[in-house]
């Protein structure tokens, strides 16, 4: 038997009529119809991109990738380099601004691009909404298996970022195949998880040096946003700038002050 790869699409339900997808519509059963779970042999990836209407080659060509407006200081050039290599370090959060920069204002005149998202079944959808992103843009491969770097070639030829947690450290073959498919393609591969370190070539590497809470008042509440400190390393000298990560309202914004530190009680 063939093994297969399963490709969701990220707008797993109908949004109401001008209103925001659900919680239940964004992580519905993947099982269910409204999914459109599509089955593809991992020697045929393309044919689940095709399904999903994504054409391999389809990319914007373009110099540069967007970033969300909040996290423009801080990467050099206010944007990702196309067919760039990003090491995401030890934060979640970041990988999900990243997708949703590129799905809100990426694609053809900024009306949203696509993003792949790899090896990574706990991506938090609806926080990438809150962030921007059009879940329908995005294309979520859970459990690639052993051959997941023939998922990942087969969607940076289609789509402008792929989030890619390594299910397992990268061989020498891999790295140079998918290296030179994102040069080729513009495409931008960001990485996360144990791995992310052990992938050379990496251009650029964000992570959050410093960060605290709101909403914990007198050792008691709900945590409703997260101020944090994003540091960028590599191309173009390191960068650091504090924003909303996220903010109150769920979205990534420039931080206009800094307060001391939040102190929680024991």
């Amino acid at each position: 038997m063939a093994e297969s790869a399963s490709v969701r699409l990220g707008a797993v339900g109908s949004p109401a009529a001008g209103g925001a997808p659900s919680r239940e519509g964004l992580r519905a059963d993947p099982g269910a119809s409204s999914v459109g779970t599509l089955r593809s042999a991992f020697g045929r990836p393309e044919a689940a991109l095709t399904h999903a209407g994504v054409r391999p080659g389809s990319a914007v060509s373009a110099d540069t990738v967007p970033v969300l407006p909040g996290l423009r200081d801080v990467i050099p050039g206010g944007a990702l380099r196309a067919g760039s290599v990003v090491g995401v370090d030890g934060s979640a959060s970041l990988g999900v601004a990243l997708v949703a920069g590129v799905s809100g204002h990426g694609g053809a005149e900024g009306r949203g691009g696509w993003c792949g998202v790899v090896g990574m079944p706990d991506f938090g959808v609806l926080a990438a909404a809150e962030m921007g992103a059009e879940p329908e843009r995005l294309l979520l491969v859970d459990e690639p298996g052993e051959r997941w770097p023939d998922v990942v070639a087969a969607l940076v030829e289609a789509v402008d970022l792929v989030l890619l947690r390594p299910p397992a450290p990268p061989a020498g073959a891999a790295v140079r195949r998918l290296s030179a498919l994102v040069r080729k393609h513009g495409c931008v591969l960001a990485l996360s998880g144990p791995y992310e370190r052990q992938w050379p070539g990496v251009q650029l590497r964000l992570r959050v040096a410093e960060a605290e809470w709101e909403g914990v008042g007198d050792g008691h509440g709900l945590l409703s946003a997260r101020l944090a400190r994003v540091v960028a390393d590599g191309r173009g000298g390191g960068r650091s700038a504090w924003v909303w990560l996220p903010g109150p309202d769920g979205t990534v914004t420039a931080a206009t002050a800094v307060r001391p530190a939040l102190e929680v009680a024991g």
